[in-house]
């Protein structure tokens, strides 16, 4: 049977569908090149990560390391941050230029998913609506303007080019499709780690199509997948801290279970949406309610070719949805429990799940109840999405929504003090750390706190202080501790100044104990000792800062004229004098007799 022809109109519209779904997400995410950092991740992954993204020989690292250059998270995104040493090479730390490339990306995922939707037998004029949907849906927009959610642009790019590659190899067997299928599914399992689930959708896709899982070309696939799973799963392996951690596994998928029907309801809510949102009562129970009346309508209304289409939506919107519901952060009950990104990949199976459901004359441009219905959608979309991008404009704007949507959120108030401490303003970052404290108490508030105290205030008792306690509540690492033994070697010497030698002593002693290896704290301890009377102690204590750090040319000084009093040790008075004078140190020692 010959299909309907379209209407001259719908005709020419589709013909340049492909060019309105690049164009429009450009357009309507234009503005973004203006917005700054946020201060969530992304100061960490390219303000502090700089000097290894700038380096275009780091390549290597990406793959070794997780997705801060360290090996301490459970993410491995490799490509993710390579795509940013592509960014740092062609803007440096412009904001602009990370922006425009999640811009680009973007919009590249819409004409990938026109493509995958044609490819998956909806009509040309579904398509085009659902991509255009896709393009201008606020919920897009945390992943579009939102630089750290780089890794979900790519995995979504990847995921639906792979896919849609799948199907032309399954239809066409050409060799190049096969190539080009296993290196997008490469790149999609390197930019994020959801991508391992879509070796599964294949395998889907070939039951409901009735196609033979063991024939020797789908055999030759199911090898290629296995062994880039094998490839990721051992470099993954390498990279990362595997530790336990109490934060990922089942417990968290059972209290992460909500964000199913919140991602459902939110789709089609997307108001006043959150930038870093929490579990609402609300929202929970519409989304339920929104999978009760979709499901209804599925059997009700679906022939058996559009249900499994559906079914098949649903897998792949569960199923990229897993993923992040097995990590659970210890302080989610204080801070988001999910983010908006996260939706971005999943919405595509929620699209097509819809699309296939949904009846053709919806989309029929000569019905134009219908098409004044759709366009009023696509329009008041945009709106609301364009609305979002002012909260993107810096920290304290992004930060500013948070507060506002939750202000009981001791979390939220710590990132915004935190970004103030980056600037170096103390004032306002003690302000929201106290905020953040007095909502509830975690060891990371107390070390900053302290930091404030020791950097800003000299307030070194309180600064000991809430060191003390961050510690005593498990905060630790090698830069608080380094920034602990400073303030106990710097407060020490204040101490000493103002003549309370026994409480110098002791900062001294701790700062000693705690890296054994510090020649100045050793010194510092032996001129303390000398003013309280124990000579031969603080005699010790600048032969052991010499062992540490032969070039003191204070404690050969100090030694010199320890010993010169001392005629059975003259030879050695006279040793360190010249030890002395060979280090820079200037002036004669050795007192005439």
């Amino acid at each position: 049977m010959l299909k309907k022809k379209p209407p001259a109109g719908e005709a020419n519209l589709l013909k340049y569908a492909p060019f309105l779904v690049i164009l429009i997400p450009i357009l309507l995410y234009l503005s973004a090149l203006k917005l700054g950092f946020v201060y969530f991740d992304d100061d960490i992954l390219i303000l502090d990560n700089f000097e290894k993204i700038s380096q275009i020989t780091n390549i290597g690292k990406a793959f070794r390391s997780d997705a801060f250059f360290a090996s301490l998270s459970p993410y491995y995104r490799p490509l993710m941050n390579v795509s940013f040493m592509v960014d740092a090479a062609m803007g440096g730390k412009s904001p602009a230029i990370y922006h425009l490339w999640n811009v680009i990306l973007h919009s590249l995922s819409c004409l990938s998913l026109l493509w995958l939707l044609a490819l998956m037998g909806i009509s040309k004029p579904k398509a085009m609506i659902g991509a255009l949907v896709f393009a201008v849906h606020p919920m897009m927009g945390h992943a579009v303007l939102w630089i750290p959610a780089r890794g979900d642009l790519l995995v979504t790019l990847f995921s639906l080019l792979s896919f849609s590659l799948f199907i032309h190899y399954l239809k066409e067997g050409k060799v190049q499709y096969f190539i080009l299928h296993v290196l997008c599914l490469a790149g999609a399992i390197f930019s994020k780690e959801s991508a391992v689930f879509l070796p599964i959708l294949f395998i889907l896709w070939l039951v409901i199509k009735k196609e033979r899982l063991f024939s020797g070309r789908n055999l030759m696939l199911a090898g290629s997948w296995v062994a880039l799973l094998a490839l990721w799963y051992y470099l993954r392996l390498i990279s990362i801290d595997q530790r336990s951690d109490s934060q990922q596994g089942m417990a968290a998928l059972i209290q992460n279970f909500r964000f199913l029907p919140e991602a459902v309801s939110r789709f089609f809510f997307p108001f006043m949406l959150p930038v870093t949102p929490v579990f609402s009562t609300l929202y929970t129970l519409a989304g339920f309610l929104a999978i009760i009346l979709i499901t209804i309508f599925i059997f009700r209304r679906s022939n058996r070719s559009n249900l499994l289409l559906a079914f098949f939506g649903v897998a792949w919107f569960i199923g990229f949805c897993l993923p992040n519901m097995f990590v659970r952060l210890v302080s989610a009950n204080d801070s988001y429990e999910y983010l908006l990104h996260r939706t971005y990949l999943p919405y595509v199976g929620l699209l097509v799940m819809l699309l296939s459901i949904c009846p053709e004359k919806w989309f029929e441009m000569k019905v134009k109840f219908y098409n004044i219905i759709l366009a009023s959608i696509l329009v008041l979309l945009s709106i609301v999405s364009v609305s979002q991008q002012r909260k993107y404009l810096d920290a304290i704007h992004y930060w500013g929504s948070a507060i506002q949507y939750a202000p009981e959120k001791a979390w939220f108030q710590y990132f915004m003090g935190r970004y103030y401490f980056k600037q170096k303003d103390y004032h306002r970052f003690e302000y929201y750390m106290l905020k953040a404290d007095s909502l509830k108490s975690y060891p990371e508030f107390k070390y900053l706190l302290g930091m404030v105290a020791f950097m800003d205030k000299k307030d070194y008792d309180r600064a000991y202080m809430y060191f003390s306690e961050a510690f005593s509540k498990g905060f630790g690492g090698t830069e608080a501790h380094a920034n602990f033994i400073n303030l106990c070697i710097e407060s020490s010497s204040y101490y000493f100044q103002k003549g309370e030698y026994a409480k110098a002593i002791k900062r001294c002693e701790e700062a000693l104990s705690n890296d054994p290896a510090n020649g100045v704290a050793a010194y510092n301890l032996g001129i303390y000792l000398v003013n309280t009377g124990e000579k031969a102690r603080a005699a010790t204590m600048w032969k052991r800062a010499l062992r540490l750090k032969p070039d003191l040319t204070d404690a050969y000084r100090s030694l010199c004229l320890y010993y010169q009093y001392d005629s059975k040790k003259a030879d050695s008075a006279a040793w360190y004098a010249r030890e002395f004078a060979s280090h820079g140190g200037t002036g004669n020692l050795i007192s005439p007799r």
